[in-house]
Order: C-alpha cells, then structure tokens, then sequence
C-alpha cells in the first residue's frame, strides 16, 4: 500500500503600504513496491516535496508599487534505479514464477542473499525481477528557485489609465543524484541433491554472479538558469460611460542557460482593445518574436491575432427572453503563432544554420567513406552529421476559434467552443530525398510539414439553491478532435496506401488479418507469408495481400484504423451536494474512439535468450490448439522460439482492441466546523472498460495508476 502525506500553512496580512502572504506546503508519496531492506538501502519509491511562497507589495509612494515574489521547491526522491515498466513488464511476462523461488533461506555465515535464478541456454541466466529491482538505489535532490521582482507606475501625468510595469525574473533549478549498485549472487539446488523425503537440498552457485561488496556508480548533476526582463505599457479607460478602450505594449527578453552554451529569444508584443456598453467587443493582438536558433533575416517572424464578440443579451429586442436565457454571447478568432522549437525532439541541433561534424569517427562504426575497395570496406574520417539549412523558418499554425457562451435560467452556464488548426513550415528530414544522394543521416531539415486539426469541446455546469440547506450542482465537459496530415515530404510509394498524406496523426498502421489458418491445404493455397519470420501453421494468423501480387510483405500493410493511443473523445462528468454542513463531491473522466494493440504483450517467444516468457492464464484458455481448432480464437497458435511464430507478432487488425473507458476520478466527503473543515477522498478508485486486460488508460507493462485515499483537515483563522 502506498501512502500519501500533505501539509500546508497559509498566512497573509499587511497594511496600509504593506501586504504580505506567505505558504509553505509539504508532501510525501511512496509507492507500491514491497522491498525488504536487503542492502543499506531501501528502494521503494519515496519523495518528499517542500513548496515555500513568499508575496511581499509595497507602496513606495501614491502610484509607485513594488511587488517581490520568491517561490522555493526542494524534491527529496530515492528508489531503485530501474525503469518500472521494465520491471513490471519482467514480473508480467519476461520471467516463469515457477522456475526457481525468488530466494533461497539464509545459511549460516552468509553475507549476501541467495537469490534463486536457473540457466535457460549455455550460460545465460533467466532473470530474477526481485533481484535486480533490491539490486540498485537512486536519490536525487532537485531544487527550483524562482524570484520575480515586479515594479508598477501610474503614468496618470501623462494620460489618464496609462501605467507602466518593469518585471525581472530569475529561475535556477539544480539536481544531485548518488546512484548504488550490487551485483546479486545467483543460486539453484544442485542436480540430484533434493530429498523429498525431508525436503532437504544443497544449493550451488551459478556462474560468477555476485560481489560482497556496493559499488557506487557515481555522482550526477544537472542544472539550469532562465533569466527574463519584461516592460510594458498599459492603457485602460472608460469615455463617456460607454466607451472601454484598452492597450497593452511589451518588450521581453529571455535567457535560458544549460551547461555552458545559452539560448536567447526576444520579442514585442501589442494589443488593443475596445468594447462599447460590454456588448460590442474587438481585441487586435500582434507580436514581432526573433530566435536565435535561425540564420540571419530568417530570426524574428509577425504574429497577428484579432478577436470580436457580441453579447447578444444586452440588445433590446433579447429582454422578453431574458428570464430564459439569462446570458449570451457569440464570439470567434483568428490569428498566427509560432514556435521555434520544433524538430528538436527529433534530432534537429539548436544552431539550425550551422554545420555540424564529428571530427574523430573512429570510435564509431557508423561513420565513414565507402573507398571502393570492397564490399562494405570502410575508411574513417571527419563527417558531416548536420548541413547548414540556411533558409529554415519558424513554424506557424493559423487558429481559428467560434465560440458561444450562454446561462439558462441564472444556474445553466454552457461554453461551447469549434476550432480549426492549420499547422505549417513544420521542421523535419526530407523524406522524399533517396539514400543515393550521399547524405546517410545527415539528411538536411526543411519547412515542409503540414498538418490540420479541428474539433469541438463544450463544457455545461448547473448549480441551484434547492432549499435553504440544500444546493445541488453538475457538470459535464465533452472534447472531440481530429487532425490529418497534409504533407510529410512523403516519396514517391508504389502504393498509395503507404504514404500517410491525409491520415491522421495517431493512426494504426498494420495488416488486414483473416482469421487464422485452418489447415496447411488453406495455407499453401493462399499468399505466402514465409517473409515476415517464420513459415506459417495452422492457427497462425491469415493475412490479407492488398497488392495482389501472391506475397505478404511490407507493402501490405494500411493504415488499419484512424484511431491510435491518443483518443479523440475526452468527457467528464460530475455532481456536488452540499446539505447543511456536509459536502459531496463525485467525478468520473474518460475517453472514446482510441485504439489498443495487444501484440505488444508477446506471451508468444521472444528474441532474447535470458528471458522465458510466460502466458496468462485467459490467453492460454483462449488459444488456437489443435485439440480446439477455433479459427475465430481470441489468440492464435503459441510457441517457443522467435522463428517459430514471428508470423503472429506483427501489428495487425487481429490485435486491436478498443481502448474507450470511463474512470471514477474521485469521491470526496466533508464535514464544515467553525473554524475549518474536515474532509476524505478516494481517487482513481475503478475503471469501466470493455477492454479487461489491463487499465485501459496506460500500457500493458506501465507502473499502475494508484487508488489513493486521503483525509486531511483544513482550518481557518
């Protein structure tokens, strides 16, 4: 069981010049992992989280305010230094909990466990997860400092609602980490040694597994420094009652420093903005941003926005009405923006415009000449591994939003909201450019990306005074989007259907399958499938040749549905009642047309010889035999080796599942008392699905999304 622990102190007060607040809050989570303290460490998962908050304004004179704010975080994390879904994947399907124990009883003298493995081929062991999850330790600290000094000026002298404002902020965030390690001693009982008679049995090390002692694997540290400037001008003011006009100016300037090298951008921004009576309203927005990730005269980009609405309820000729809809307002958008990070999560280097090469290839096998001596003869030298793109450009997305806002009857308040998206000048590798030109990796990036998403979202909320002691209150919010792909500098395919141009982005991409084979007279009677790994068998999986052409290849597979991991549907839900002193409070979440692919479980083989997989009890009970030939089985044939049923593991419409589910987000109860509240709340406490094999919301190997239950107590002074 994991538990939680949160605390929290607020304070504010001042003056007449002075006013203050101050907040310090801590939490503490550990996980689920239940880890005997084997070594001089305990590995579960254990954080501690500190948060100090300090405002302090001051009023150096009528019309001059200085405002500092300085916020602290200090993390305090230790656990193994191991990736958890790696470990659960392991425990789920990678080992056989029934080859050895997880450890053998303590002989007299022993200073180390006795851990239990076996051999599986030669000399590779079969792993033991418990083994390596004890085996290693991590603790980090990570500490965020954030200042903001912040100085305000009315300019009422120059014209009446004009004030300016310098900030300055400074941002540091630092972290240490001491990483541990020991390598376990492996054991099994000795051939012949096991008595059943008195259960009695003598152990023999394998291979040089272990060491008595710890190591430590090193010292880490990482940190960073962002520094901003801002200084604006603000105008707001009302002429002659019914006129509103307001205006913002802003210079900014920012500084991020990693390591040594910094990365700078700068920019101004404006805007303007007028309403008449709070019924006609029109916002002109426009920013003039540079980067110093592109080349000269590519740096800083116009971004222009523009917005008007109309609030339809204040006209005349809306008043009858107005005791049923109480509020309306229609409004829509349309502007630029731009980013100038893209294609660094893909690989592009910060400095765009320069070329980049490793000087001294030797120690990497993937560089080098192809000298004509002979096949796959390779000389090494300086290579280029990014070419100057001198003309890359920000990447910009037009946005245009239609929105309406209404309340019904005072208590039914409903936003609803379309918008369309053009995504362009996407950073990326050309794809279109072959291998024969000569370039390998080093591929140049161009502006060539594009990409559409539209959608809609509404969001309802119904809150009423019932009696006197009873208010009732609902909610629900509802998201659907879509997006397609435009351009992606496809090459010229064969077939049309590999190219991705007008798919969605988060598509499944796999094999029509047709069942499973039900004899070798339908297998050599149909497309062979021998390319794909392993020849096919009865109760393997049948699929479909899309190009006609007698063989299952590559070029058979399509795009087999336009739904992926990401859902297009997004929805909650929930209910607050309040009765006297007591308080209720439910919400559900949840998300629709998403698609799971099971063949990422492998209960099949699998290509590496220290694993021995296991299967689960409904995919054994489920399978195609030859004692139960059911051509339409939930999993087909099983086996052992990786070319015994290679066939089956590639992604195909055989696997999918759908991933809709609706999730009880939380439950909360309190109790109000003079001087404060007390309360309890469950959290992600269960999850509806069709889909049963495991949380719907996550993968099949992931860390598992905790139930948490917490009571706290709040008080007011």
């Amino acid at each position: 069981m994991a538990l939680s622990h949160r605390a929290n102190i607020n304070m504010q007060g001042g003056g007449d010049k002075t006013t203050y607040y101050m907040s310090i809050q801590a939490n503490h989570d550990t996980g689920l992992l239940n880890t005997a303290k084997a070594y001089s460490w305990d590995n579960n998962i254990d954080i501690w989280k500190y948060n100090f908050q300090n405002n302090i304004s001051y009023s150096l004179a009528e019309g001059t305010d200085i405002e500092l704010r300085m916020n602290a975080q200090l993390w305090f994390k230790q656990g193994m230094n191991k990736n958890a879904h790696d470990i659960f994947g392991k425990i789920l399907v990678n080992h056989n909990p029934i080859s050895f124990p997880v450890m053998y009883p303590a002989q007299p003298g022993d200073r180390h466990i006795r851990f239990g493995n076996s051999v599986l081929t030669g000399a590779n062991l079969r792993g033991n997860p418990y083994a390596e999850m004890l085996s290693t330790y991590k603790e980090q600290r990570e500490n965020i400092a954030n200042t903001t000094l912040k100085l305000r000026q009315d300019l009422d002298f120059i014209t009446k609602g004009l004030t300016g404002t310098v900030l300055v902020s400074f941002k540091n965030y630092s972290a240490n980490s001491y990483t541990r390690s020991v390598d376990p001693f492996y054991y099994r009982i000795k051939d012949g040694s096991y008595d059943p008679t008195t259960q009695e049995y003598e152990l023999e090390r394998l291979g040089t597994s272990g060491t008595e002692y710890i190591s430590q694997s090193g010292l880490g540290q990482a940190g960073d420094q962002t520094f901003a400037v801002q200084a604006s001008l603000n105008y707001d003011r009302k002429f002659a009652e019914d006129h509103h006009l307001g205006g913002m100016f802003l210079y900014h300037q920012r500084e991020f420093k990693y390591q040594v090298l910094p990365e700078r951008n700068q920019g101004l921004s404006a805007r303007l903005t007028y309403n008449y009576k709070h019924k006609y309203l029109a916002e002109i927005n426009a920013g003039y941003t540079g980067t110093e990730r592109l080349a000269s005269g590519s740096r800083f980009e116009f971004f222009p926005a523009a917005s008007l609405g109309w609030v339809v309820s204040e006209e005349n000729f809306f008043k009858p009405i107005s005791d049923v809809v109480s509020f309306l307002k229609v409004r829509a958008s349309y502007g630029l923006i731009g980013n100038d990070g893209t294609g660094k999560a893909d690989g592009a280097a910060h400095f765009l415009y320069i070329d980049t090469a490793n000087l001294n290839p030797a120690d990497n096998a993937g560089y080098g000449y192809t000298t004509g001596e002979g096949l796959g003869f390779w000389k090494k030298g300086p290579m280029v591994t990014q070419w100057a793109v001198q003309n890359a450009r920000w990447e910009k997305a037009s946005k245009f939003n239609v929105g309406v806002d209404l309340r019904l009857f005072d208590d039914v308040n409903i936003v609803a909201d379309y918008f369309y998206d053009k995504r362009y000048d996407i950073l990326m590798k050309r794809r279109s450019w072959p291998n024969l030109l000569g370039f390998g990796d080093a591929i140049p990036w161009a502006n060539v990306g594009k990409v559409d998403n539209w959608g809609y979202e509404v969001s309802i909320n119904w809150n009423r005074q019932i009696t006197d002691n009873l208010n009732l209150g609902l909610r629900a919010n509802f998201t659907h989007t879509q997006n397609k792909i435009v351009n992606r500098d496809n090459p010229q395919y064969r077939y049309p259907w590999l190219a991705d141009t007008g798919y969605p982005l988060s598509y499944t991409f796999g094999y029509i399958a047709e069942g499973l084979f039900k004899s070798q007279e339908e297998i050599d009677n149909s497309p062979s499938q021998i390319g794909l790994g392993s020849n096919p068998r009865p109760g393997d999986i049948k699929y479909r040749d899309i190009t006609g052409d007698g063989v299952i290849d590559q070029s058979d597979r399509t795009m087999i549905s336009e739904y992926g991991t990401t859902p297009r549907i997004q929805y909650g839900i929930g209910a607050t009642l309040v009765y006297k002193k007591f308080d209720f409070n439910i919400f559900f979440s949840g998300s629709a047309k998403r698609t799971i692919m099971t063949n990422t479980l492998d209960p099949f083989s699998t290509a590496s010889q220290n694993y021995d997989n296991n299967v689960f009890r409904h995919i054994a009970d489920n399978r195609w035999t030859e004692a139960n030939p059911n051509p339409n089985a939930t999993y087909p044939r099983l086996g052992v080796l990786e070319s015994d049923v290679a066939n089956n593991k590639p992604s195909s419409t055989y696997w999918m599942r759908d991933g809709s589910f609706t999730r009880l987000k939380m439950i909360e109860i309190g109790y109000k008392f003079k001087h404060g509240r007390i309360y309890a709340v469950g959290n992600n406490l269960a999850v509806f699905s069709d889909f049963k094999q495991w949380d719907p919301e996550l993968s099949w190997n992931a860390y598992p999304l905790q139930k948490v239950y917490s009571m706290g107590v709040q008080f007011n002074f």
